[in-house]
């Protein structure tokens, strides 16, 4: 098991911080039913109904999650509408699930007072809110890692070592990748097109432990040009930003510090979102 600023890492699972949060909070809002329940004299049905909502609550909440973010980005899923189903890349809606999760447990609820699960689910959302905040407070701050690298040139020929700190003035996405890696081969093209469509965003593709040779071979069968290719010979950035697996692409401000991370495929929808926060 590996920890990360944003993932419980167990072998090829990965669970992200903020699930484990909401799963927490479920917990103990469990807890809290049974305490209440034991001291109001609540029914033995209405217990295990309220409780057995909470977790029916969580699967609306990741419909609801999903349903919401797809909507924010309909032009993207309804032009690929098979993309709705790619879960994978992680677009989900957070407030929009904690809402719809809220109010099926409350509507549902007919086994105790509508005051009462009302109750349960602010304190199920307070614990949420708090263990965000203090992930968030905990979260340390990340700028680009001081490391040298080799770049290609616009030929695909390796140059000269460069600073990640060079680009440092305008928002900068740089993706972790490997021509090897199945997912970081089927966001390629996505990259590609943002790249073009996104002009004042810099894109840097940095190559995870490959030699020149291949980096330039894969570029050149596929024809993806890009700007900014650079090559991490020992893979010093990932051990830097303590991060596991590939593809991974951070997302850095103009003034250098990390905003986003993502691990795993890069959808349209999910790249638009980052864009648009970094680019603020």
């Amino acid at each position: 098991m590996m920890l990360s600023s944003d993932a419980v890492h167990i072998g090829p699972l990965m669970l992200p911080w903020t699930l484990l949060v909401i799963l927490l909070a479920l917990m103990l809002t469990s807890l809290l039913i049974r305490f209440v329940a034991k001291k109001y004299h609540w029914s033995h049905a209405g217990r295990h109904s309220s409780q057995d909502l909470l977790w029916s609550s969580l699967i609306v909440g990741l419909l609801g999650a999903r349903l919401v973010f797809v909507l924010l980005h309909a032009e993207i899923y309804f032009a690929q509408p098979i993309d709705i189903l790619k879960i994978q890349d992680k677009g989900f809606h957070l407030y929009g699930g904690v809402m719809s999760a809220a109010a099926w447990y409350v509507l549902r609820n007919k086994a105790i007072q509508l005051r009462q699960s009302i109750a349960l689910m602010l304190f199920c959302i307070s614990i949420i809110a708090m263990g965000l905040a203090l992930k968030q407070q905990l979260q340390p701050q990340v700028h680009f890692p001081q490391v040298k690298l080799l770049a290609l040139d616009s030929s695909h020929q390796a140059d000269k070592q460069v600073d990640l700190a060079q680009f440092i003035g305008q928002p900068t996405v740089v993706n972790l990748w490997a021509s090897w890696c199945p997912p970081c081969h089927r966001e390629m093209p996505v990259l590609a097109q943002a790249a073009k469509q996104y002009p004042a965003v810099q894109f840097v593709m940095l190559n995870q432990a490959e030699d020149p040779e291949t980096v330039r071979a894969y570029l050149r069968q596929y024809q993806f040009q890009f700007q900014h290719v650079l090559l991490d010979l020992q893979g010093e950035v990932p051990a830097q930003i303590n991060s596991f697996g590939l593809p991974t692409t951070l997302f850095f401000d103009a003034q250098g510090q990390m905003i986003a991370r993502h691990m795993g495929e890069l959808s349209p929808a999910m790249l638009q979102q980052y864009l648009k926060q970094i680019s603020i």
